[in-house]
C-alpha cells in the first residue's frame, strides 16, 4: 500500500507512538467501519510504502476492494 505524503506522515506519527508505548499497544486497521487487524508495531514507518500480509483464510482482493471503496 502507498500512502499520499500527508497519510504517510500520519502513519508515521502513529506508528512512533506504538512503538514508544511498547508491546502491550496494538495498531488497529480498520476498513469498511470493521476491524480487520491489531498488530504489534516492532518499528517506526519511516516511508510510504506499508506491506500488509493476510491469513490464507482471508481473501486479499476483498481487502483491497474495500480500502479502495473507503
Amino acid at each position: 500500500m502507498t500512502f499520499t505524503e500527508d497519510g504517510a506522515v500520519v502513519f508515521n506519527a502513529l506508528t512512533v507512538k506504538a512503538v514508544q508505548a511498547g508491546d502491550s499497544v496494538r495498531l488497529i486497521i480498520k476498513i469498511g467501519g470493521e476491524i480487520q487487524a491489531a498488530v504489534v508495531v516492532m518499528e517506526a514507518m519511516e516511508s510510504g510504502h506499508v506491506q500488509i500480509s493476510v491469513s490464507p483464510d482471508d481473501n486479499a482482493q476483498k481487502i483491497v476492494d474495500l480500502i479502495h471503496k473507503g
